[in-house]
């Protein structure tokens, strides 16, 4: 590395080559080892008997040191120890003019003794540096394997990464960061600052805050390539660490994350224009967790019910809701979290409210279920139906108006005929009286029984007919009680004969005497009457005019009123529109009776309907429920 003396890097060279020279030398072949052994024996006793002379008949064995220590290191320790014997074989054979001492002497058996300790010592140590070498040659192996599969991971990773020396040249490089930098592969071996030879300043400290230890990051760096082009990344720098936490170099990962950020610029936008629809919303919008927890809630909302946005969140949903409607709406969740059973979600229903202020708002709710986070929310979507039933009410009352101004225009026709019909029972009331008091005059006698029971007769039937007329005609809000048809049929027939010229013949069903019906009498009066003055002019034009009034029950439970006459029916140009308002097909007709009519027999729960009469003439039929015994007037 550099900054290291090199006396120091030329000595771990030569401790290297020694290292490496002892590696070769144990894995070359069996012949050569072989050899190399014979040589160096021979080269030990070359060496002996060259210098026979100066050592005379001393025995000498240090020459044979380097054969018994290559025996020992190519072979093992058995031919090291037979190296050594070899060694004193030839030491002591009288070979050449030059004796040899005796093995005999004491002297003699002291210097092989000492011979064979350092052979012994030789072997040990040749064996501890061949183990050494091999294993040094192991770990140079894994090294190398190491460094194969780090590079393979490098270059296979799929993010952009890379990795530096200390000089920061390049040691390995992912595919994917020469393709986000457009390098080529030849890039191993280079400076980094000679590939990016416009790298900054600041960039070049970082790096040498990270040699120093460091670990850098940025989540958002703007980045120009060489072609213009700009991009945002994510990088990191760390140190990689040699044995003995040396700083070997750094690594660098990084990440293009244009697309990123621009998917969450449209998300934001997404999200700022969602929350813009949202509050401008007329309705209210409200989020929920599975909890029941408010997540959210839009300006229509706190308008609606009266609270501040922070008086909204995280409280419990059960506040925007009258009492009896908190338990059920947490039995709801519980059954759709536990079972899905949906009671409220998908669906509009019509419930109550409860303001900030205590006052109770009917309401039009839809819930529909979301997912956000992996976590399950519900969605509500509330509608102020206070001004809907404020104008319900008000078209009631209108139409309650109506009704009465139709059963006013009604009677203004039978006005007529009730002056005359009255005026009779009112002569005779008169007539009679008179009669009375002249007879009690000239006779003195008391009066004739007879007499006075036709006077009160009289009374009673005028009596009834304006009951009649003022209860049909006076305003006042619907009431529904209980009715016999058979009765309601004929208080209309007599209202009706007042000013008819037809027959008018009832044909009640044989249990119309039990047939019982919930409902207003003066409503179902107005109708009945209606279609009897309508039958009624539509005879004008008939010489023996008949209206027939028929009832009869069928199994949906349903009683069927049917008003029959024989007149000229109604033209088919008009039968589409007849029930419809402010269409008339007589001269003078307003257009509102059987519009009203319709509205009053549907409101009750039944229907109104036309069909011609055979052979000439109109049937006009409409139905009520009939009440049973067991049914609730409520």
């Amino acid at each position: 590395m550099s900054g290291e003396n090199p006396a120091l890097r030329l000595k771990a060279l030569s401790r290297d080559l020694a290292w490496r020279l002892f590696a070769a030398m144990a894995v070359v072949s069996l012949r050569w080892r072989i050899g190399a052994a014979v040589l160096t024996m021979a080269a030990g006793f070359i060496v002996r008997y060259a210098f026979i002379n100066v050592f005379g008949d001393h025995p000498t064995y240090f020459t044979f040191y380097p054969a018994v220590m290559v025996a020992a290191w190519l072979f093992g320790t058995r031919t090291g120890f037979a190296a050594a014997a070899v060694a004193v074989v030839l030491v002591n054979a009288p070979l050449g003019a030059a004796a040899v001492a005796s093995l005999e002497t004491t002297e003699n058996y002291l210097v092989v003794d000492v011979f064979l300790l350092n052979c012994a010592a030789l072997i040990f140590l040749a064996r501890l540096m061949q183990r050494l070498s091999g294993a040094r040659r192991e770990s140079e192996e894994l090294a190398r394997l190491n460094a194969e599969q780090l590079g393979h991971f490098i270059e296979q990773a799929p993010a952009a990464m890379a990795m530096f020396d200390r000089d920061m040249f390049y040691l390995a490089a992912s595919a994917r960061w020469r393709a986000d930098f457009g390098l080529s592969r030849d890039i191993v071996g280079k400076s980094h600052y000679d590939v990016f030879p416009d790298l900054g300043e600041e960039l070049r400290k970082k790096f040498r805050r990270a040699l120093a230890g460091e670990s850098l990051s940025c989540q958002a760096d703007r980045y120009v390539g060489g072609d213009g082009s700009e991009r945002w990344l994510r990088w990191e720098i760390s140190p990689w660490r040699l044995p003995h936490d040396r700083i070997g170099g750094v690594v660098i990962f990084s990440e293009d994350i244009t697309e990123r950020l621009l998917i969450e610029e449209q998300m934001r936008e997404n999200e700022h224009r969602r929350d813009a629809i949202v509050d401008a919303a007329m309705e209210a919008i409200v989020a929920i967790d599975s909890k029941g927890i408010i997540q959210s809630a839009n300006p229509a909302t706190r308008e609606m019910f009266g609270y501040e946005k922070s008086e909204l969140l995280d409280r419990n949903v059960r506040m925007l809701m009258p009492n009896h409607y908190r338990a059920e709406h947490d039995r709801y969740i519980a059954d759709y979290l536990d079972g899905g059973k949906k009671k409220v979600i998908g669906q509009r229903r019509k419930l109550e409210g409860r303001r900030k202020d205590g006052s109770i708002l009917p309401l039009e709710l839809t819930v529909c279920e979301t997912t956000f986070k992996q976590e399950i929310m519900f969605v509500g979507f509330l509608r102020d139906l206070s001004p809907i039933e404020e104008e319900k009410r008000r078209v009631t009352a209108l139409r309650d108006d109506l009704v009465h101004v139709s059963r006013l225009n009604d009677m203004g026709e039978v006005v007529a005929s009730l002056a005359h019909e009255v005026g009779q029972p009112v002569s005779a009331i008169l007539n009679f009286a008179a009669a009375h008091r002249r007879a009690k005059a000239l006779s003195g006698e008391a009066p004739e029984p007879d007499l006075i029971a036709k006077i009160e007769a009289q009374a009673r039937r005028a009596a009834e007919i304006l009951k009649r007329l003022r209860g049909f005609i006076e305003k006042r809000p619907p009431e529904r009680r209980l009715a016999g048809i058979r009765e309601l049929i004929e208080d209309a027939i007599s209202l009706t004969v007042l000013r008819s010229r037809a027959h008018i013949v009832y044909l009640p069903a044989a249990n119309d005497g039990e047939i019982r019906v919930c409902a207003d009498r003066v409503q179902i009066g107005q109708v009945l009457v209606n279609l009897l003055r309508n039958a009624d002019d539509a005879l004008a034009d008939t010489a023996e005019p008949e209206i027939r009034v028929e009832t009869y029950c069928d199994a949906s439970g349903m009683v069927h009123i049917a008003i029959a006459d024989n007149g000229g029916g109604v033209d088919e140009e008009a039968l589409g529109q007849i029930f419809s308002p402010f269409f008339s097909t007589k001269k003078y007709g307003m257009g509102v009776g059987l519009s009203i009519s319709k509205s009053i027999v549907e409101s009750h729960g039944g229907v109104i309907s036309y069909r011609a009469n055979e052979p000439y003439g109109s049937i006009f039929e409409f139905t009520l429920p009939v009440f049973h015994g067991d049914e609730s007037l409520s």
